[in-house]
């Protein structure tokens, strides 16, 4: 982003850093006598004067704090114990993972060389293969590939095969509650379909994508896409409190085998998540008849759906499971089309089940999910509506993976009355069985009916014959694939095993090149985006080795992948010229940045979010300014603001004296600058634009008396209430507001509908807050008297405090007296929540000067 603003001097840096090495404040005392001989009793937080309320930091402390400091004491505790509880939570978490042998490895992939060397082939292919078909003899054969949208994994297709031979469907896997009556506590139970899919390389991946997709969904990892939110980001963004169960699961929405020119044989899949929230009923988890499109789990699978290709670039297990749906696609048009394979596939399959380890934990604890917050009220310099505690609105998430095949006719659906062999004397045939289904799972006698187990992935329909569970259903019967789909303008895809193509191993040779930036034949464009899909911070594919598999290089896949990285990079962009900005705020982010960056312990002040924030003014800096910050200042110094993205950059603000200074910082590259502050003091108010013009005759409704910290440098000052100032606040019947307080030259100010207010107020502390209603409070006869108090002399504290004090006194139907000893008396009140943490007091404030011609003084009732 440009900078913009004023222009830095040569000498400004030196200047701005000066007050770096200013001595840290002294400790705060628990009262002091000014000038006036008054006794005021002091914050024990930040020192200032106690104002109308305090409050008691302990249930037994003597010690007295404002209400900001007191809310500000309660939120950090709120967050305090809720670092402690996620640290908790995490390690059980760990644990958790590590007995129940939760979590993908990449290094678990099947490699193909193994499933070629025990079928006969020679050589071994050490790449991708894929299937070649031979049209007259209707059958096929494995061949070497260099595609990476040809290639099959032959271990997910011989499992898929003996699945669609057996079970005449695809693979199902479903994660459900055990007791869906008691969702907060019971476990989970892995269901499959068939059950010897427990234990196989088929049954991991499809449990361990589930599982990443709930885990996803609950914000337990850093989301795979820039910009991206958790069901959970979506939860606490619409700020739904309410308990409420859902299911997600993986679908695939279009299937189809395509031929290239030399016949090879294409699995093509588009793959997506769909959600359901779910009621508990008698029956157990049931559907609810709508979902809003805008709920949490709705916005949540749009998202996921919509980035699945490039989830699947980078996450191993979403890529994997990809690739089991195109093996499964694949078996399904075998079967389908009658398509004859070698007979040592089936016993692969078996031996491949046979020599399987049975399932060593059918049972998994419950996924939760549990975040702190606080929202603290705080109105009239009081606190209001104080609610803390954890927050616990989401119960669960099931589901699986529903891949829904059947929905797709892969080849020209046969009646099934009996299993049938391709004749063995068939030319060029090889030795095997058409894929047909024996009879004993013809469809067509089965009664079909509406699914009784709700808490599973959705079904076509239920065999009523047998219960099937939903889950990680691939519903593969939806699609036709009865016949290939022919591209004239597919090239060749095959290769023999001694040729290059066999030789090579694609994956490796694709990282190596990843890694060293060797791209020779490629444009830069395509090189940045390679980058930008594989970001080391998002993908976890590079650990795949040799089992890595390259992008499909389809002209349409890749104009999808770069528009969708695109989206990210502009997301980006957004992100620094947001940072760059002056009001950009610590703690209330925006919707630009994770929703991590925005706190879910927040103040607010008088119905709006409090933010304390200094006044900045942005400024122009030259090349050298920045070189001596980067080079020289900045190495050295401690970030007050730290955060990262989803990408990995890393973006920090530093302040250093009365110089702000934000940066951002791509991993493995420099830290660079995007914006340079100058802190100005809030007292500085310019006006602001007036409503209405103010008229002498104007009534005052509403006043307000706020102390502050004077700015700079206090090492030679002897008392902390000389660091002090107050100014005066007033609020007309016409909507303007009138600031007026005693500068330290003696000049009084007088400035209606100032700029920066809410910022300067946000820094300041409240001490008196009082609805007027008295006559003679206008603002001709307060404007006599702040005309009369500007003198040409330097004002102490003191001064400046009894001018605050006399103008308020003429506004208030209250007046203040002078009783003896310590001013700041009070009685405890109920602290204004279930705590019993602290207790509130009532104070009294001191005494009004004598009004203009009046040397009497005026009491009255104690504040």
């Amino acid at each position: 982003p440009k900078t913009r603003g004023e222009v830095a001097q040569p000498d400004f840096l030196k200047k701005a850093m000066a007050a770096k090495d200013a001595p840290k404040v002294r400790a705060k005392k628990e009262s002091e006598v000014d000038s006036d001989g008054e006794e005021v009793q002091l914050c024990c937080q930040c020192g200032l004067p106690v104002g109308e309320t305090a409050y008691r930091p302990e249930e037994k402390d003597h010690r007295l704090v404002h209400a900001e400091c007191m809310a500000q004491i309660v939120l950090q505790d709120a967050q305090d114990k809720d670092e402690k509880n996620v640290e908790e939570q995490r390690q059980k978490k760990l644990d958790n993972r590590l007995e129940y042998q939760i979590g993908w490895e990449p290094s678990s992939v099947p490699k193909n060389s193994i499933i070629a060397s025990k079928l006969g082939c020679d050589p071994v292919p050490q790449g991708l293969c894929s299937l070649v078909l031979d049209e007259a003899s209707r059958t096929v054969r494995i061949a070497s590939t260099l595609e990476p949208s040809a290639s099959v994994n032959l271990e997910y297709l011989m499992l898929a095969l003996k699945v669609r031979r057996t079970a005449c469907r695809e693979p199902l896997f479903s994660l459900d509650p055990v007791d869906p009556q008691n969702l907060e506590s019971t476990p989970q139970m892995k269901r499959y379909e068939p059950a010897w899919l427990a234990g196989t390389s088929v049954g991991d991946i499809m449990f361990q994508a589930d599982y990443f997709l709930k885990e996803l969904a609950l914000g337990e990892y850093t989301m795979p896409v820039v910009g991206m939110m958790s069901v959970f980001d979506w939860s606490e963004l619409m700020d739904s409190t309410s308990a409420w169960a859902g299911r997600e699961w993986f679908v695939v929405r279009k299937a189809e085998v395509r031929l290239a020119e030399d016949k090879t044989l294409i699995p093509f899949v588009k793959m997506g998540v769909e959600a359901r929230e779910q009621t508990v009923t008698s029956k157990g988890l049931e559907d609810k008849a709508i979902t809003s499109k805008n709920h949490p789990l709705t916005r949540f699978a749009d998202a996921f759906s919509r980035h699945f290709d490039l989830i699947a670039e980078r996450k191993s297990v979403i890529f994997h499971l990809r690739e089991l749906a195109k093996a499964s696609v694949m078996a399904k048009y075998l079967v389908d089309a009658k398509i004859s394979v070698d007979p040592r596939w089936y016993d692969l399959a078996d031996e491949l089940v046979s020599n399987t380890t049975p399932e060593a934990h059918p049972e998994i604890p419950q996924l939760w999910n549990m975040r702190g917050n606080s929202r603290i009220q705080l109105q009239g310099g009081k606190l209001r509506d104080v609610q803390t505690g954890l927050n616990n609105n989401l119960h669960a998430i099931y589901g699986g993976v529903q891949f829904g095949l059947d929905r797709f006719q892969l080849a020209q659906r046969p009646s099934l009355p009996t299993a049938g062999m391709v004749p063995s004397g068939m030319p060029g045939a090889l030795p095997g069985a058409a894929l047909t289904q024996p009879a004993r799972f013809d469809i067509q006698g089965m009664q079909l009916g509406p699914t009784g187990r709700p808490m599973f992935m959705p079904q076509r329909f239920q065999l009523t014959q047998k219960d099937q569970p939903q889950g990680v259903d691939l519903a593969l019967d939806k699609f036709d694939l009865s016949s290939c789909e022919r591209f004239s303008n597919m090239p060749a895809c095959s290769a023999s095993f001694d040729s290059v193509e066999g030789r090579i191993t694609l994956g490796k040779a694709f990282l190596s090149s990843l890694r060293e930036g060797s791209y020779e034949c490629l444009e830069t464009e395509n090189v940045t985006l390679l980058k930008k899909v594989f970001n080391p911070v998002l993908a976890d594919r590079l650990s795949e080795g040799k089992s890595f598999i390259p992008p499909d290089p389809n002209l349409d896949y890749v104009s999808k992948l770069r528009n969708l990285v695109q989206e990210e990079n502009s997301l980006g962009k957004q992100r620094k010229a947001r940072f760059s900005d002056k009001n950009f705020t610590i703690g209330m982010a925006g919707m630009e940045f994770p929703r991590s960056w925005t706190s879910r312990f927040q103040l607010f002040r008088e119905g709006r979010a409090h933010v304390g924030k200094p006044s900045l003014v942005s400024l122009q800096v030259d090349e050298i300014f920045k070189r001596s910050l980067q080079e020289d200042i900045l190495p050295t110094a401690a970030p007050e603001f730290t955060q990262s993205t989803e990408d990995g950059i890393v973006f920090r603000i530093y302040r250093l004296g009365r110089l702000e200074v934000r940066t951002t910082q791509a991993p493995s590259e420099e830290q660079e600058i995007l914006a340079v502050f100058s802190q100005r003091p809030l007292t500085e108010l310019a006006p602001g634009k007036v409503k209405a013009p103010v008229s002498p005759d104007e009534k005052f409704v509403k006043g307000r008396l706020y102390v502050e910290a004077i700015e700079g440098d206090h090492k030679d000052v002897v008392k902390q209430l000389h660091t002090c100032h107050f100014y005066v606040v007033l609020d007309t019947s016409c909507g303007n507001t009138i600031v007026t307080e005693k500068l330290a030259d003696g000049s009084t100010t007088w400035v209606v509908n100032p700029n920066c207010l809410e910022d300067r107020n946000s820094l300041a502390k409240l001490m008196v807050c009082l609805d007027i209603r008295m006559e003679k409070a206008t603002v001709r006869n307060l404007k006599i008297t702040q005309e009369s108090h500007s003198l040409k002399a330097n004002a102490s504290a003191s001064e400046r405090k009894r001018y605050a004090r006399a103008i308020f006194s003429l506004v208030s139907p209250r007046s203040l007296e002078i009783t003896g000893g310590r001013r700041y008396l009070g009685r405890a009140y109920p602290y204004p929540s279930s705590s019993k943490r602290s207790s509130e007091f009532r104070t009294r404030w001191g005494a009004p000067l004598p009004r203009p011609g009046n040397d009497s003084m005026v009491k009255g009732d104690v504040l």
